[in-house]
């Protein structure tokens, strides 16, 4: 573990959020143990905080039990298909109410993702494109203005970060669902709400069909 805890903040938040960022860059990736004691070790900290991030990032199901402990989500296909449903749902509004919402200032914001996403995906940097695609999306939730609806989509979001970074990490894409993404934005600028719940719901389904395709190919290879 590169990083360290410091002794002003709780320790076990601290080790929550290291954690969670090394499962969510892959540095702990799907399937992988986590042991209990080397994670303490590391840290510099007893097992008592590492027990509570461990509870804590069980309930955003970032780690799961198995009969060999706790070990990081290994999002199987049922796993998957269940993360990106709830966001067709949930995202898809959010983005209809963010149309009326947004400032300009906020939708520069989203476009400039598209065209740095753009970029990184043109150099073949699959974790900086998942940076800024979460960026992208967690600006139109933001601009939403609906404290409950977030809220629910706050619950998911730590598994939707995980499923796009297994789908990027897996399968190369083409830049089809950045050209979505401009679209999403184009039709937030219209500020037709119509539009950017249909187009956010259809990006959405895409990035699942696309990923179930791969997983097809997969199986009969």
């Amino acid at each position: 573990m590169e990083q360290r805890i410091i002794k002003r903040e709780a320790y076990h938040i601290q080790v929550y959020e290291i954690v969670k960022n090394q499962i969510l860059s892959r540095k702990l990736p799907s399937g992988e143990k986590i042991n209990e004691n080397a994670l303490a070790q590391s840290l510099g900290v007893s097992r008592s905080p590492v027990r509570e991030a461990l509870r804590m990032l069980e309930q955003d199901e970032l780690v799961v039990p198995s009969s060999n402990g706790l070990i990081v989500n290994p999002l199987n296909v049922e796993n998957m298909k269940d993360v990106y449903e709830c966001r067709m749902v949930l995202e898809s509004y959010a983005a209809r109410l963010s149309a009326a919402a947004l400032s300009a200032e906020d939708l520069a914001r989203l476009e400039e993702y598209v065209n740095q996403a753009m970029a990184f995906h043109n150099t073949g940097e699959a974790e900086k494109v998942v940076q800024i695609n979460t960026a992208f999306h967690d600006g139109i939730i933001e601009g939403c203005r609906n404290a409950h609806l977030k809220t629910m989509i706050e619950r998911n979001r730590s598994l939707s970060v995980l499923a796009r970074t297994q789908e990027f990490s897996a399968y190369k894409r083409d830049a089809g669902y950045l050209t979505e993404h401009m679209g999403i934005v184009q039709a937030l600028q219209q500020r037709d709400g119509d539009l950017a719940e249909e187009r956010m719901r259809r990006h959405i389904r895409g990035d699942l069909e696309f990923y179930l395709s791969q997983v097809e190919k997969k199986a009969q290879a």
